[in-house]
């Protein structure tokens, strides 16, 4: 059992949670930072360590390093994300933490259309800046990202993204937690960025095809405007920043520039990472009426 304290920001979304189940796998002992903890205890199970903090907010930070050696931070999409990776660098140098662990994106480019792409870009130049022990991640696109899609292909048959025509090599998120796990409890990462992608690039109507194929009915993927996408994600209920920088990476990937295969993914697991096909019949359930 590892005697190294890791402490996950991000931990109830869908990529911390995932991380926290592959160290627990591996009986790593695991804090959570949460901002609040009646709210996480009912998304993380018991056994977990939460501890309250904001990373808005500099001074609660401090309590969450006490006895951390590494750290792993993923965050939300919002306007204020590079100042809230800033913040965790500042408490993480702080505790002299021996090893962070940066979720970033594919193609982070300070010149992207994408302001999340450039949102990453910024903040990894941060961190490669800060004198912190660093392995930054740079994941395409996730496979579960169609579970937002579930849904309306279970009740109708058809889903609409827009994604025109292009291909994109999606991971999933098991995949990049294991990845993480192994970076978190191995040497010969520090310095280093990792591209992941899956295994296969595919277009939205092969999307289809595939999961029409694992549930036995047809499934029609429908092509709109990111404009159309926009609207549809404000009248949800969106909030007018999110709904736009959201439409504006789509439109990003509709011009088949994440489409690339890496090797990293690959390498750093040991093995063929998770096809599209695989994760849908693990998740057959949710695309069936």
């Amino acid at each position: 059992m590892s005697t190294s304290k890791t402490l996950i920001a991000g931990a109830t979304g869908t990529n911390g949670r995932a991380l926290i189940d592959a160290l627990v796998a591996k009986d790593v002992p695991v804090r959570a930072l949460v901002r609040s903890i009646e709210g996480a205890r009912a998304t993380l199970s018991d056994g977990i360590e939460l501890v309250q903090g904001d990373l808005g907010a500099p001074d609660s930070l401090s309590a969450a390093f006490d006895g951390v050696d590494k750290a792993y931070i993923v965050t939300s999409v919002q306007p204020d994300t590079v100042a809230l990776f800033r913040n965790f660098y500042r408490a993480a140098r702080n505790a002299s933490a021996s090893h962070v662990v940066k979720f970033s994106g594919m193609g982070a480019s300070d010149t992207s259309p994408s302001e999340v792409i450039r949102q990453h870009a910024a903040s990894d130049t941060d961190l490669r800046a800060s004198g912190l022990p660093y392995t930054i991640l740079r994941p395409n696109s996730f496979h579960q990202n169609m579970l937002w899609q579930a849904g309306g292909i279970a009740s109708t048959g058809k889903f609409y993204l827009p994604l025109g025509d292009a291909a994109q090599s999606t991971i999933d998120v098991r995949d990049i937690a294991e990845i993480t796990s192994t970076i978190l409890t191995t040497d010969g990462h520090i310095g280093k960025t990792y591209d992941l992608t899956g295994p296969e690039s595919l277009s939205f109507h092969d999307v289809a095809r595939i999961i029409a194929e694992v549930r036995g009915a047809p499934v029609d993927y429908v092509p709109i405007t990111p404009e159309a996408a926009e609207q549809a994600m404000r009248d949800q209920g969106m909030p007018e920043w999110s709904a736009h920088s959201l439409a504006e990476i789509q439109a990003l990937f509709a011009t088949g520039q994440y489409a690339q295969v890496t090797e990293d993914a690959e390498r750093l697991l040991g093995r063929s990472p998770r096809s599209f096909r695989d994760f849908v019949r693990d998740h057959k359930d949710a695309f069936m009426t």
